[in-house]
């Protein structure tokens, strides 16, 4: 642990010394806050998201807003999320790799239970992005599995934080 910490200060105070809040080596992505589909199938779900505003900025709120298309029913599943930062075009470090039931999240985003049957559900979805997240280039990943480990879904992004 006390070797974590370490790499961590190395790694804060190196940020510090060499102004890394310009973001110089960083650019956005043209993206404009839009989703790529990563998924294997198509059998499981589809989705039509956006998040706005664009570029994300710390400390302020954003949406997520869309359409999500349930081909089968969904009983019960893993969500994957992760989601890391592109340090100075140097090194990759990892802010979140976590995972979480998919029918938790079911309930928060589109305000239904388990098992979700399959039709079209709209969502929108508000959350602030804290200000311990770096500016600059991250790249996100969502994804599902359900019991047999099959993959049901996966959104991916490249995007920039001001």
């Amino acid at each position: 642990m006390s070797l974590l910490l370490m790499i961590l200060s190395v790694v804060l105070v190196v940020s510090t010394l060499t102004g890394s809040t310009n973001n110089y080596y960083n650019e956005p992505t043209d993206n404009n806050g839009s989703l790529t589909d990563c998924s294997v199938t198509k059998k499981f779900v589809e989705f039509n998201l956006s998040v706005t505003p664009y570029p994300l900025k710390r400390g302020v709120e954003f949406h997520w807003q869309g359409v999500v298309k349930i081909k089968r029913t969904i009983h019960w599943g893993i969500v994957h999320i992760k989601l890391t930062h592109n340090f100075k075009n140097y090194t990759n470090i990892t802010f979140v790799d976590v995972k979480y039931n998919l029918c938790d999240y079911i309930i928060d985003i589109l305000n239904e239970d388990c098992p979700l049957p399959p039709g079209m559900y709209p969502f929108n979805a508000s959350t602030r992005l804290p200000h311990t997240f770096w500016p600059g280039q991250y790249y996100g990943e969502v994804t599902a599995y359900n019991n047999k480990e099959e993959q049901m879904m996966c959104e991916m992004d490249d995007f920039f934080v001001d």
